[in-house]
């Protein structure tokens, strides 16, 4: 009997998340952006690992609704250039998940450098310090996976929030991982992918 994966709400908002973080990269790799909220709640779900209810990682539905709305222009099949990078970004951060978990090593690393943030109070106070500390982990651990992200952009950008797209990246990642916990995997938004948007289109009701 073939199991057939449930587009839960934790899907839903796991899957919302990780292309929030892709769409925000996308954003400030081509313009300049104040960090926000929006950031802040994706950042830090890095370091909220005790849970795998993505209400808990996240909060309100609502603190997801950029990426609610990009995912469904994406499954729309609107193919704008922002779009485009995106769920490139997106993919590749799927794709790394998929090469990290293959590498039992390598994830007992990540989960120590996150444990050793949520063990520094001092730090954990500090938004600077998390993004600090979240690039210094994509650096160390993520960016020698291969393929890498590629991200097109504007030289001045790209320099400027190198380590807030990073960040992001890795908190991407982080999503990818939750998506892929509650059944995830890049088929289904071929295969499965009006049944996907049906969900995003009544997610609030």
């Amino acid at each position: 009997m073939i199991n057939i994966t449930k587009i839960s709400d934790d899907y839903i908002m796991a899957l919302s998340a990780l292309i929030q973080s892709a769409f925000i990269v996308e954003k400030i790799a081509t313009s300049s952006k104040e960090i926000d909220n929006d950031m802040k709640i994706l950042l830090e779900s890095i370091y909220k690992t005790e849970t795998f209810s993505a209400e808990n990682i996240y909060g309100h539905k609502r603190n997801l609704s950029i990426g609610l709305n990009v995912l469904k222009n994406i499954l729309n099949g609107n193919n704008e250039i922002y779009l485009m990078n995106t769920q490139k970004y997106a993919l590749s951060m799927m794709l790394i998940q998929k090469n990290i978990s293959k590498i039992n090593d390598l994830q007992d690393l990540i989960r120590k450098k996150i444990d050793n943030y949520n063990e520094n109070s001092m730090m954990a106070t500090n938004f600077e310090d998390l993004i600090s500390y979240s690039e210094k982990i994509y650096t160390e651990y993520i960016a020698i996976i291969r393929p890498r992200v590629i991200i097109s952009g504007k030289k001045e950008f790209l320099e400027a929030n190198s380590s807030l797209i990073r960040a992001l990246l890795l908190s991407g990642i982080r999503a990818a991982f939750l998506w892929h916990y509650h059944g995830g995997s890049k088929w289904q938004l071929m295969f499965r992918r009006s049944e996907i948007l049906n969900k995003c289109n009544n997610f609030f009701i």
